[in-house]
């Protein structure tokens, strides 16, 4: 795994995480990961299970929400923003964090944030989401 990608002050995006990397995080103060990855997208891809027993074996807490942009639904965005209700350091992944970063500029956008500016944030961090654009917008709440 890369560095985590700090999109505010509790959540992080990154790629694909291993199960092995998760103690790392949990010694720099991350209590929860979210997983937005659907299983078997490809061959060397972890099971979300694995990663799954590594967190909870720390004590930290796993959320699955796995994001197909050809699917991307309000639920998934509402789960994704019920599991951030509480104010934890979070990291959220996917195969490179472009997804993660979906769902942080709806929920963000959501709250008032205006979109544009959350999208050239999010590019600013290296995450070009405009591919993504018409699995978002229909979402967009202003």
């Amino acid at each position: 795994m890369s560095h985590p990608i700090q999109l505010d002050e509790f959540y992080f995006v990154a790629p694909q995480l291993l199960k092995e990397e998760v103690a790392a995080l949990k010694s720099k103060g991350f209590e929860r990961i979210i997983n937005n990855r659907p299983e078997a997208e490809s061959d060397d891809q972890p099971l979300g299970e694995s990663i799954r027993n590594a967190t909870e074996a720390l004590g930290m807490e796993y959320i699955n929400n796995p994001i197909d942009l050809a699917k991307l639904s309000q639920e998934q965005v509402d789960l994704q923003g019920s599991a951030l209700a509480e104010n934890k350091k979070t990291l959220a992944f996917c195969r490179t964090g472009t997804r993660s970063s979906v769902l942080w500029v709806l929920l963000e956008s959501g709250k008032g944030g205006d979109y544009n500016d959350l999208m050239s944030q999010v590019a600013g961090k290296g995450f070009d989401l405009s591919r993504c654009v018409v699995a978002m917008k229909p979402l967009l709440k202003n």
